[in-house]
């Protein structure tokens, strides 16, 4: 067990999340990294509400631990999947690309919101929101964020927000989660390095040329 606030935040055993793929989080995958201590995220953006329903429910009957669901606010049906989300009463909803109107329903059950930003100014507009935690992505995150990389990112980042904060981009291993934490933040998302794993449905050809 590794201790940190992003931990404590979300009732883990280990400061690492599963990021939100679309087509790749499946609800195995998402159930394994739980079981294992992490944050298991599940991409619902792709799936029309039923979908998402039946999908978050898969979750509950593989773990008994925390998850949480991810959805980009830009995307057709995002309103309808956060309204699932929250008739679930998911435990984490985390956002990205968008203004999150859902804050008070989701705290009102207890539930927690993490929002996803590329940018200084947006971390700190979703601190500012209501977020209880905050993602930074640098531009090593599939290309998702800026021209600035995630070691510039999160020592910035973590001077301006009080909240707990998650370094995405380029982290697979335990140095790199060393260094995020030395860089100030509480815990790393990883989205490639758990793409290859067993449980994870990408084809094995991909993962191999990854490897």
């Amino acid at each position: 067990m590794f201790k940190t606030r992003m931990t404590e935040l979300f009732g883990i055993q280990h400061p690492i999340m599963l990021a939100g793929m679309n087509w790749i989080t499946e609800p195995g995958l998402v159930a394994a990294v739980c079981n294992a201590g992490g944050l298991g995220m599940l991409a619902i953006a792709r799936f029309a509400p039923d979908e998402a329903r039946q999908n978050i429910r898969e979750v509950r009957r593989l773990t008994d631990k925390p998850f949480g669901v991810n959805q980009a606010l830009a995307l057709p049906g995002a309103r309808e999947n956060i309204d699932v989300a929250i008739e679930e009463k998911v435990p984490i909803i985390n956002y990205a690309l968008g203004k999150p109107w859902f804050i008070d329903r989701v705290h009102a059950y207890g539930g927690k919101i993490m929002g996803t930003t590329a940018t200084v100014r947006h971390a700190v507009r979703a601190e500012q929101l209501g977020c209880d935690a905050v993602i930074i992505t640098g531009n090593e995150a599939a290309g998702h964020g800026t021209a600035a990389t995630s070691l510039v990112l999160i020592p910035i980042v973590a001077g301006q927000i009080k909240v707990p904060l998650v370094a995405a981009g380029g982290f697979y291993n335990g140095r790199g989660l060393a260094a995020a934490l030395a860089l100030g933040a509480d815990g790393i998302s990883m989205g490639t390095r758990f793409s290859l794993t067993k449980e994870s449905q990408v084809h094995d050809n991909f993962k191999q040329l990854c490897l």
